[in-house]
């Protein structure tokens, strides 16, 4: 039996649909991997600079010990949308003031390097340690890094789960 021409310009035109519709699919997979991959370098490049800010402020601290209290903070993610630095000239401020300018510089710094960047400083003298809690607001914070040590924010920043807010807290001892 043979087919006529009709017939085979029917299984030409499936033949080529389907094929169609096997290259949209993997296009659609090309582009998904593709916009996972930016969302995954944009966080990487976030996580980066908040350990980076975060060692920063160690070192602050670990070179003004006798002055680490007066650098503590604590304020809520909503409260640091903005931020007032103290102005404090050589020689016409005390140790504390000057620590308070310098940590309120380097809050400064977290809000325009990080998205919405935010920051807790909780200081104990006693124990001469420290912790340092950055928070920024993720585009995407759906990654897979949920439970991670990425997202213990403190509870200062009063952040809820569905804020799209990722956190990094490090522990400091001098």
């Amino acid at each position: 039996m043979q087919l006529s021409d009709r017939h085979v310009a029917g299984f030409m035109l499936i033949e080529v649909l389907v094929s169609l519709f096997l290259l949209v699919l993997g296009a659609t997979a090309w582009l998904s991997a593709q916009a996972s991959a930016l969302r995954q370098t944009r966080l990487g490049q976030h996580q980066s600079m908040a350990l980076m800010l975060a060692g920063d402020m160690a070192e602050r601290l670990r070179a003004s010990p006798a002055v680490a209290q007066a650098m503590a903070f604590s304020s809520s993610f909503q409260e640091q949308a903005v931020l007032t630095v103290p102005t404090c000239l050589p020689g016409l401020c005390d140790a504390a003031a000057w620590a308070l300018a310098d940590a309120a510089l380097w809050r400064q710094q977290v809000r325009q390097a990080l998205p919405q960047g935010s920051a807790v400083l909780d200081v104990d003298p006693v124990g001469r340690s420290a912790r340092i809690t950055l928070a920024w607001r993720e585009a995407s914070a759906g990654d897979g890094l949920e439970g991670a040590a990425w997202d213990t924010c403190a509870a200062t920043l009063a952040v809820s789960p569905g804020d799209s807010v990722r956190c990094l807290s490090l522990g400091v001892v001098w």
